[in-house]
């Protein structure tokens, strides 16, 4: 147990809870809240403080005991926070005091599911090799110690390892699996990992970033170190889950797609819409809004695209973007990120436009690890408290394969005015679980309605980049379908490819991984569109209000500044917003 924990649940105690103010009681509850957290998740530390007193920890997750452990801590929250009078908070901490509920009680419905028999083998995140493989991407190395601790960390994995062989075994007694064509994929990942040369290996990656000042002898004697770490336990824990995966777990892993098929899979599959969306929608209202919307979009980015000079059917874009050499003029990934820098270099004298304030937080485009890349959609990672900037990690396989058609709106999603517009959440004077605390509805909404402010900023000026704009509207708009279809419909993986393929105009190969991505994470590609379509209502609602008193930087500083809400409590405090501001104006 943790020092900052002892001294919290010390402070409190009942016989001082009695004597604090409502807001006190909150705040130490919530900062309780994030300690616990991060002892019950200690690799969680890294992402988010960065070094701390936790990172040569461990926890074994996948154990009765601490899903026991979880329950325990949620079940706490919830009765702390039921002796807190949240008419004594002002309105922030009531948004703290209702988010403290809302996570603990969805955190106890997802821990009644077995999701985490479906999720250890997936192969990107939530996946037993990605998350080895992120972990070594994040883990501190500064100094000796730093190894030290990295070296005791990674001690714990074999028998992690061994335990998700176990849990993958009650999956297959209880008939929840990983669908094979996901297993087959993460089973790739763990032999690169598990590699015959130790150095061709992401976890040797440690080995390539020797500090400065760690002299030579040092370096030698780490590195020896290390290498029997990897040779005598960890490398051969990874063989060991890599041949049950391949001799036992595949001829039984499951063939069907949707979570429909799955024991109780759709009570699971409501659960995954319900969090995911933060809303009260079902699959079916998803479903057709999706067929409206892309319906909606598929004629402005067909004009898009003519005046990019393509005059032919959604379908057979693609093959026309392809047949257009000019179109792919990368040779290499560091090219692919030398370009992106550029778009990123036109659009930051621009967004005083639409804002008051900018993050504080630094801004990089880096290449994704070759060992994730080819089943690794585009990823924006958060700043930690230590001072790593967010990074906008981009996957090149190869270059040659990279378009120049859709970086434009990818970039503006991924970076500013997108994902790390979010990083302003870092510097809210809020509890810590707060500022990271991530809302997908919120997240990526935001970055999705980002996508759409490419237009004031001035960078879809050429017809290829407003057609790439197009193009991923009307693929958040295809996800609504998809996702519904495959996990409540009873949509095959082959139908759902074909679909956007024909609809929203991808490639078969880009389709393929999309909808692999759907089958790892229900419900999660359903929340770009439902919080986009929140932000871009409220946006309506206020210019109608305001007229030419609507200020777009304002309601744009609005919508960020208390961070992460589920969309209820967004349009909740945004409605008054807009009353506040019609309020001024008759002043």
């Amino acid at each position: 147990m943790s020092r900052v924990w002892v001294l919290v649940a010390a402070l409190l105690a009942p016989g001082l809870c009695a004597a604090q103010t409502a807001s006190q009681r909150l705040d130490r509850l919530a900062a309780e809240s994030r300690e616990r957290e991060l002892d019950l998740f200690p690799v969680g530390e890294i992402f988010s403080r960065g070094a701390g007193p936790r990172q040569d920890r461990f926890e074994q997750i996948f154990t009765e005991e601490h899903r026991a452990r979880q329950r325990a801590h949620h079940r706490r929250i919830l009765s702390e926070l039921g002796g807190i009078p949240v008419a004594e908070l002002g309105p922030s901490e009531k948004l703290t005091h209702e988010l403290l509920g809302w996570r603990a009680r969805n955190s106890l419905e997802w821990l009644t599911h077995p999701f985490h028999q479906h999720s250890a083998l997936n192969h990107i995140d939530g996946g037993i090799a990605f998350g080895l493989v992120r972990v070594v991407q994040t883990q501190p190395f500064r100094s000796e110690a730093d190894y030290q601790a990295w070296f005791r960390r990674l001690r714990h994995y074999p028998a992690f390892l061994q335990d998700a062989e176990r849990l993958l075994r009650e999956g297959i007694a209880s008939g929840v699996t990983t669908p094979r064509v996901l297993a087959e994929r993460a089973l790739s990942q763990l032999e690169g990992l598990a590699s015959e040369d130790m150095a061709k290996s992401a976890l040797w990656n440690p080995m390539r970033q020797f500090p400065a000042s760690m002299d030579a002898d040092a370096r030698k004697r780490v590195e020896a170190e290390y290498r029997r770490l990897l040779a005598d336990e960890m490398v051969p824990a990874l063989r060991r889950l890599a041949a049950f995966v391949r001799n036992d777990y595949l001829a039984k892993a499951r063939t069907s797609d949707g979570f429909g098929a799955l024991p109780n899979g759709a009570a699971m599959y409501r659960y995954a819409v319900r969090v995911n969306t933060t809303t009260e929608l079902t699959p079916d209202e998803i479903h057709e809004l999706g067929l409206r919307e892309v319906k909606r979009i598929q004629p402005s980015f067909l004009a898009a695209a003519k005046k990019a000079g393509y005059d032919g059917a959604i379908k057979d874009f693609r093959a026309w973007l392809r047949d257009n050499p000019r179109n792919f003029p990368f040779t290499s990934g560091d090219e692919v990120i030398a370009h992106l820098n550029a778009i990123h270099a036109r659009i930051v004298p621009q967004l005083p436009k639409l804002f008051g304030r900018m993050p504080k937080a630094r801004f990089e485009i880096r290449l994704t690890d070759p060992a994730i890349a080819a089943g690794t959609p585009a990823q924006y990672y958060w700043p930690t408290d230590d001072g790593r900037p967010g990074i906008f990690a981009m996957p090149v396989v190869n270059a040659r394969d990279t378009s120049i058609f859709g970086l434009t709106a990818l970039l503006v999603h991924e970076g500013m005015p997108g994902h790390h517009f979010e990083s302003l959440k870092l510097e809210l004077k809020a509890p810590e679980f707060r500022r990271r605390l991530s809302i997908t509805a919120f997240s990526e909404g935001w970055a999705l309605y980002a996508e759409s402010l490419g237009h004031e900023l001035g960078v879809y000026d050429e017809a290829l980049a407003l057609a790439g704009r197009y193009s991923f509207e009307l693929w958040r708009a295809g996800r609504l379908v998809l996702d519904t279809g495959l996990h409540a419909r009873g949509w095959t993986r082959e139908q759902a490819i074909r679909y956007f393929i024909e609809e929203c105009g991808m490639t078969e190969d880009a389709a393929t991984n999309e909808v692999l991505r759907y089958m790892v994470w229900p419900g999660q590609a359903l929340s770009y569109k439902i919080g986009e379509l929140t932000i871009l209502d409220l946006r309506a609602k206020a210019e109608k209000r305001l007229g030419k008193r609507f200020d777009l930087r304002a309601f744009h500083d609005a919508i960020l500044e208390e961070g992460h809400l589920p969309l209820s409590m967004l349009k909740s405090r945004m409605e008054p917003w807009i009353d506040a501001q019609d309020k001024k104006r008759n002043l």
